[in-house]
């Protein structure tokens, strides 16, 4: 199973602005790979949750940093990059 679409690699820089203002690929991942990134860590761990039987953001977002690493496959970076993915931080206002 490959990691990374040919599209990912190839024509990123080609494909039209998705509706939020970041460039979207054009491969047919589905929304896994969009919420997770068309890079390498995010394809790898889409493709490591659909193995996993999570084929969908319902189901990613109903499981806990526990669950997700007691799946085959998913370690303590796959897990974090998941989580924030899902659940970014908001962006601080400098020092107070």
């Amino acid at each position: 199973m490959i990691d990374v679409c040919s599209a990912c690699t190839t024509t990123r820089q080609n494909t039209p602005k998705s509706p939020g203002g970041k460039s979207r690929c054009s491969c047919e991942g589905g929304e896994l790979f969009d919420a997770l990134g068309h890079d390498r860590i995010g394809h790898r761990l889409a493709n490591t949750l659909l193995r996993a039987g999570v084929d969908n953001l319902e189901l990613l977002s109903s499981l806990s940093a526990r669950q997700l690493l007691s799946l085959d496959g998913i370690g303590t970076a796959g897990a974090h990059h998941a989580l924030s993915r899902l659940h970014p931080e908001p962006e601080r206002d400098g020092p107070s």
